[in-house]
């Protein structure tokens, strides 16, 4: 009995003792952990719990990380994405820099650009881009060839007419050829895209491509100057509206002096009238297409024209043409009388 009681008593000594030491032994310590919570401050910011020391008591439960504690991890993080954001920064203009700039070809073509307007049109036929191409000052308006702007001193002897006489033509009121070599001005803005002796009932000519701007976008149109005596401008060169480009002739002798002006839509008639319809839907009436453009908007802006668009034209072979005649044919028509006519009275009755 009295063995049962040591035995007992030992047990008890080493339970008391284990269980004391149990309770004492003090827990190690672990890494922070941070709160499922974010403020204002903590916004998107990844906290990492081992860069901030933290120290707290044995004695709480589950240990807290104060204010002060936590915008100082705030700013340490923010501190960091700044430093990343500047490494970015920096090693972008490395790389631009270290790929050198492709340098335009010498004969590369200058790209004028124009209003991003997905709606223009342009007039029929469509205008080839694939040949040799210059650039034009969009026309401000258009003014009559002779006796500028309004043609003082010259009356219209004849006009136009579809499936005839597909321009018109412009006299001195002195009759004859009082007006052989007076001065022919170009009716607007443009580029000269033909400028020779044509021979035939033609002599010299010279057509001017214009670009002008209405409310269906950028149009185009041609201008003939024919019966040229000399020939003023070349192939390629840019004009400006009002500038002298020729003066009046007589196609060789064949006519009396006098000039004969053409408006085109189509710009792939050239020379080569007789391959396309004579009649509105490749010509304008030049006076009445005048008088409607007289003043357009115009930036001073250029755009880009096709200069080689006269498809038939190479196929003749100027050289060898012949001239008509060198005699006058004994004077204008009956419609040419009536027009002089006209045209003196109406000056006589503004002189009254």
């Amino acid at each position: 009995m009295v063995g049962r009681i040591v035995i007992c008593t030992l047990v008890s000594a080493f339970v008391g003792t284990a269980y004391a030491q149990q309770v004492e032994i003090p827990h190690e310590k672990q890494a922070a952990v941070v709160p499922q919570s974010k403020t204002a401050a903590q916004a998107h910011i990844e906290v990492r719990p081992q860069v901030v020391p933290v120290s707290y008591t044995t004695t709480s439960a589950s240990p807290k990380i104060s204010v002060e504690q936590m915008r100082q991890a705030g700013t340490l993080a923010g501190q960091r994405a700044r430093e990343e954001m500047l490494d970015i920064q920096i090693d972008e203009p490395a790389k631009s820099a270290a790929q050198p700039k492709k340098q335009p070809a010498p004969n590369a073509v200058r790209v004028v650009e124009r209003p991003t307007r997905e709606t223009e049109t342009f007039p029929a036929p469509p205008i080839n881009f694939s040949g040799q191409t210059a650039f034009v000052r969009l026309a401000d308006g258009f003014d009559l060839p002779v006796g500028k702007p309004d043609a003082k001193g010259y009356y219209r002897a004849r006009g136009f007419r579809a499936h005839g006489h597909l321009g018109e033509d412009w006299d001195g009121v002195g009759g004859g050829d009082t007006d052989l070599g007076d001065p022919v001005y170009v009716i607007g803005d443009g580029v000269v895209v033909f400028a020779r002796d044509c021979h035939q009932g033609w002599g010299n000519v010279i057509i001017i491509r214009h670009a002008y701007r209405d409310g269906l976008g950028t149009r185009y149109v041609d201008s003939l100057y024919g019966h040229l005596d000399r020939i003023l401008v070349k192939r390629g060169q840019g004009v400006r509206r009002g500038q002298q480009i020729a003066t009046i002739g007589n196609a060789h002798g064949l006519y009396e002096a006098h000039l004969h002006l053409e408006i085109r839509k189509n710009l792939e008639i050239g020379m080569s009238r007789d391959k396309f319809a004579q009649d509105a839907s490749n010509y304008y009436d030049p006076s009445q297409f005048i008088t409607a453009h007289r003043h357009i908007q115009s930036s001073g802006a250029s755009c880009r024209v096709a200069m080689n668009t006269f498809t038939y034209d190479a196929r003749i072979p100027w050289d060898k043409l012949k001239n008509y005649s060198h005699a006058h044919t004994g004077g204008g028509t009956s419609e040419s009388a009536y027009a002089l006519k006209k045209a003196l009275a109406t000056q006589n009755s503004h002189r009254e």
